[in-house]
């Protein structure tokens, strides 16, 4: 990513993508639209031809386009490919509407919140646009981005796209559509309900549409989908709306089938788009959509689960709270390891403790990943590194341990943000050893070990403790289960691209599993019975090749009779779960 990519959050739409958006939103040739965060005008440019078709002319009407952007010199490349355009170097949350539009599309920045402060900074050059006298030109390059667009009703983790949404709807006339190519993140984390709500209060949501088979935008380490939405005041007509959770399952030129400059391609894209608006579920070769009454929606909930989860799932969802299926939080705590602020420091290898000869009542056994493991028990000899872990109340005169803390001070990692919040900086927080632990990012296999000795483990890990009465080898078998896997398969992210499927910890905490403590004393011995047998062999790399081994297919079929599933749901799962892998893999690699 390059540094004005990382600072703008530019990539440039591909054609496919802006036709289909561009299919939703621009329904006459004659329709106003406004691209806020424009580019050098790739969409622009494709708006140009779709008004060029709609109206059977050669000749695009470009004073009906509109363009804002940040970056001075894109601005320019943009308004030099589109001479009659309106295209202005502007800040987008400067600007105050004029008059409103018929289509505002766009590929808002795919900047992080954390690099909000950089476009501030970037605010001073800004111009007017739609014909504002110069003073006011002159005063707006004083500004800065108006904190309420921060302070608003969003979440301050949410990124900068989501601020495009709040803004955007005041440039837009009632029945006009906003159509946005953004991360999909905000569809199933904890800060996007408060972008979820501002939505269901003021449009229509027509559309969410995600790729299965391809990256959109491989330079940004993101996934991302298209958002079609229609501006509605009337709230009865909102809650009567169909929204469509569509996925392709073939890439979009396959599913468009013409170049960006065939005759016949707008045709085609348009004919796309109306298949994307079906009347009922469908599934096909080519698109799978999922309709859900928009009164059904609510913004505490994940919406991407409309798109990926069966049946089977959302029906066991309903059933929470019954027959003992429970969340994970109300049998277990699950607590983030380490986040030292110096792993570098803290992090000891056989080399610096030998180095060092630092003492060994101050290090402790240290798990930092799964990564090379294969075993589902684990022991102190199976640690690699140690940690650090002097006690806050310890003398270290005279000691090893106290000169490498002086040695780390000579380093500067006392003055690391994390270190210097501790007193004294080099006391990390207890951590009390866990019974089990489980990933927090999983690239193929879903798998949690049991400690089978006091191990501390880095903030990469998730620690299980359980709480009186339960089983921990029962509690295993549920956490190694496929029904387990595939919940973490829906409610995890991998937006970042690479195809690691994230989890926080308060998803960790809802995944909805019997509770042990209510199991008869025959069903925990025979869930602790197979994961001993599981226990025995080494855990595969293949997702595939672990759900098929006889061991793992035992321990399934107990899980799903507890579950009260049937066979063919039970199948549903497996089969839903490896699906969930293969397209993460497949995107990923894409």
């Amino acid at each position: 990513m390059t540094d004005k990519q990382r600072t703008y959050g530019q990539f440039d739409t591909p054609p496919d993508v802006a036709d289909l958006l561009l299919a939703f939103c621009l329904r006459h040739h004659s329709d106003t639209l406004l691209d806020p965060s424009c580019g050098n005008g790739a969409l622009l440019e494709r708006a140009a031809r779709w008004q060029a078709w709609l109206a059977g002319t050669p000749a695009a009407a470009e004073e009906r386009l509109w363009g804002i952007e940040l970056d001075p010199a894109a601005a320019a490349d943009a308004q030099a490919s589109l001479p009659g355009a309106h295209v202005r170097h502007q800040n987008f949350f400067t600007v105050e509407p004029s008059h409103p539009f018929d289509a505002v599309v766009g590929n808002p920045p795919y900047t992080r919140a954390e690099w909000i402060g950089r476009l501030q900074e970037e605010a001073g050059e800004q111009l007017a646009i739609f014909g504002e006298p110069e003073e006011k030109a002159a005063a707006e390059k004083e500004a800065a981005i108006p904190a309420r667009f921060w302070d608003d009703s969003l979440s301050r983790r949410a990124g900068l796209h989501a601020y495009f949404f709040l803004h955007g709807t005041s440039f837009l006339r009632p029945g006009g559509r906003l159509g946005f190519v953004v991360p999909n993140n905000w569809l199933d984390v904890a800060y996007g309900k408060g972008l979820k709500q501002f939505i269901l209060q003021h449009y229509k949501v027509l559309a969410l549409i995600e790729p299965t088979t391809e990256r959109w935008f491989n330079q940004a380490k993101v996934n991302v989908c298209l958002v079609v939405l229609e501006r509605c005041a009337e709230e009865t007509d909102r809650n009567a709306n169909l929204v469509r959770f569509v996925q392709l399952r073939r890439p979009l030129r396959e599913l468009i089938g013409r170049p960006p400059d065939h005759a016949d391609r707008f045709s085609r894209v348009e004919a796309l788009a109306a298949r994307l608006l079906p009347g009922r579920d469908q599934t096909t070769e080519t698109i799978q959509a999922r309709v859900v009454p928009q009164q059904e929606l609510d913004a505490g909930e994940k919406w991407g689960l409309l798109w990926r989860a069966p049946a089977v799932y959302r029906r066991a969802r309903r059933r929470a709270g019954q027959k003992g299926l429970a969340p994970l939080k109300q049998w277990a705590t699950v607590r983030r390891g380490f986040t030292t602020g110096a792993n570098d420091f803290f992090y000891l290898d056989e080399e610096t403790t030998a180095q060092w000869a630092i003492e060994a009542d101050f290090r402790r056994p240290l798990l930092k990943s799964l990564r090379g493991v294969s075993a589902l028990r684990l022991a102190q000899a199976d640690c690699d590194h140690e940690v650090l872990a002097i006690p806050p109340t310890a003398s270290l005169a005279g000691t090893a341990a106290a000169d490498y803390v002086a040695w780390g001070e000579e380093q500067g990692f006392h003055q690391r943000r994390t270190c210097a919040a501790r007193r004294p900086w080099y006391v990390l927080p207890w951590q009390e050893p866990a019974s089990i632990v489980l990933p927090k990012g999983i690239w193929g296999r879903h798998f949690a070990p049991v400690l089978d000795d006091p191990i501390l483990v880095d903030q990469q890990l998730y620690q299980v403790h359980l709480k009186p009465g339960v089983s921990r080898p029962a509690a295993a078998a549920l956490l190694n289960s496929g029904w387990s896997a595939l919940q973490m398969e829906l409610t995890g992210r991998s937006n970042f691209g690479e195809g690691v499927l994230w989890l926080a910890a308060y998803e960790v905490e809802k995944l909805l599993l019997p509770d042990p403590r209510y199991l008869t004393a025959t069903e925990a011995e025979a869930l602790a019975t197979h994961f001993e047998a599981l226990a025995q062999e080494p855990v595969p790399s293949n997702p595939a090749e672990a759900c098929l081994r006889p061991v793992q297919r035992a321990l399934d079929t107990l899980v799903f009779q507890l579950l009260g599933f049937t066979e063919t749901e039970a199948s549903v799962v497996i089969d839903s779960l490896l699906q969930r892998v293969r397209d993460r893999h497949a995107r990923a690699r894409r």
